[in-house]
C-alpha cells in the first residue's frame, strides 16, 4: 500500500504541472490514476482547479480569436534561405499531433483497425509532417510521434502490450513504468534509440522523398552534427555507402545458405503448424508441422515426454507474462479481470 501511495503522489504532482500549463485533459487523467492508486486521497482542490481552466481558456480564446484564426502568411513562414513556406494546415496538423497522447488518435484510426489501415494512415500522415515538407514549428517532434505510433500499432506484441497497459511512452508515469520494466525484463517496450527517419525510409524505400540533404538528419545528429553525404568533409565514400546498402541482402543470402531447423511445435496455429496435439499432462494444446508427428515421437517415449514438458513450460511462461501485466493493471483498478492468472491457478502450475 505504501508503494501505491508514493505512486499516487507522483501522479498528483504531474496533475499539478498539467494544471499550471493549462492542460485540463492531462490533469484529469492523472487525478483519476491517483484516485485509483489511493482511494483515501483528497483531490477536491485539484478538480476545482481543473474546472476553473474552462473559464480561463474560454476568456483567453475570446480575447485572441482575431489573432489565432488568421492563416499564416507565406512570407512570414519563408526561411532566410528561401526554403518552402508552411501553411496554416501544416501548423494545425502539427499542433493536433503534439497535443495528442494516444497512438490511435495520433494516426486517426480506431482501436479495432487492421495493420493495413495503420499503414495507410501512417503513409498519409507522415508525408504531411515530414520536416523536409512541413516547415511549421514542431514538425520534427510531430514526425517522431507519428513514427512511434506506427511502430507500436503495426507490431502485434507492442500493440497488445499498449492496449493492455493503457500507457503512453511519452507520459511521465509511462516512463516510470518502462523504467521498472527494464529493471525486471532487461528491455523496454520501445527502443531507446528510436529513429523516425529509419521507419520512414523502410516504409517508402530508399528513394529521396523530398531532399536527400535532410533525410539523414537523425543520423547526423547522432554523429555530432557531421554530414554523412558527399558534400561534407570526412564524409562516407560512395563505395562504402553502396556496401552498407547491399549488406542486408548479403546477410539474407548467407542465412539462406546456413542450416536452419524450425521448432517441432508451436503454441499458436499458423500456416506452418497446422496439426493439433495435446499434452498428456494438463491438456495443453499445441500444434505440429506434420501428421507423422506421432510416428516420429510415439506416445510414452522419452522424446515425446521431453517435447510435452517443453510445451507445458512455454505455456506456463506465456501465461505468467500476461498474468504479470494483469496484476499491474489491478493496482489501478481492483475490478479488472485476471483471466491468465486464473488459468495459471486452475492448471496448478503457477
Amino acid at each position: 500500500m505504501d508503494g501505491n501511495k508514493d505512486e499516487a503522489m507522483k501522479c498528483v504532482g504531474i496533475a499539478k504541472e498539467a494544471i499550471a500549463s493549462g492542460n485540463k485533459e492531462r490533469a484529469l487523467k492523472f487525478i483519476g490514476i491517483a484516485q485509483r492508486l489511493n482511494h483515501n486521497l483528497n483531490v477536491d482542490d485539484l478538480l476545482v482547479a481543473c474546472k476553473n481552466l474552462d473559464s480561463a481558456n474560454s476568456s483567453s480564446s475570446n480575447g485572441k480569436s482575431h489573432v489565432t484564426s488568421s492563416p499564416v502568411s507565406p512570407k512570414q513562414a519563408e526561411g532566410v534561405n528561401g526554403e518552402p513556406s508552411y501553411t496554416e494546415e501544416h501548423v494545425q496538423v502539427v499542433r493536433r499531433i503534439k497535443r495528442s497522447a494516444d497512438y490511435y488518435e495520433i494516426l486517426g484510426v480506431g482501436k479495432s483497425c487492421s495493420v493495413e489501415e495503420v499503414k495507410k494512415a501512417y503513409r498519409k500522415l507522415s508525408l504531411k509532417v515530414h520536416p523536409d515538407k512541413n516547415k511549421a514549428p514542431g514538425s520534427e517532434e510531430a514526425f517522431k510521434k507519428v513514427g512511434k505510433a506506427f511502430k507500436c500499432l503495426s507490431d502485434d506484441n507492442l500493440r497488445r502490450q499498449y492496449d493492455q497497459t493503457g500507457l503512453v511512452e511519452g507520459d511521465e508515469y509511462g516512463q516510470h513504468y518502462n523504467a521498472m520494466r527494464r529493471r525486471r525484463t532487461g528491455h523496454n517496450m520501445f527502443d531507446d534509440n528510436f529513429d523516425a527517419d529509419e521507419i520512414f525510409r523502410s516504409f517508402f524505400g530508399q528513394g529521396d522523398m523530398f531532399r536527400t540533404a535532410h533525410v539523414y538528419r537523425t543520423r547526423r545528429a547522432a554523429t555530432g552534427g557531421q554530414p554523412t553525404g558527399d558534400g561534407g568533409g570526412g564524409g562516407t565514400s560512395p563505395n562504402l555507402m553502396l556496401l552498407l546498402q547491399l549488406l542486408p541482402f548479403l546477410l539474407i543470402i548467407l542465412l539462406a545458405c546456413l542450416p536452419f531447423s524450425e521448432p517441432e511445435y508451436s503454441l499458436q496455429r499458423n500456416y506452418t503448424y497446422q496439426f493439433s496435439k495435446m499434452t498428456n499432462e494438463y491438456g495443453v494444446e499445441f500444434y505440429v508441422k506434420s501428421s507423422d508427428f506421432d510416428q516420429k515421437y510415439p506416445l510414452g517415449t522419452a522424446a515425446r515426454v521431453n517435447i510435452e514438458n517443453s510445451v507445458i513450460k512455454d505455456y506456463k511462461n506465456m501465461l505468467w507474462r500476461y498474468c504479470h501485466v494483469e496484476m499491474q493493471r489491478r493496482s489501478w483498478s481492483r475490478n479488472l479481470p485476471t483471466p491468465h492468472c486464473d488459468k495459471l491457478e486452475t492448471l496448478g502450475i503457477a
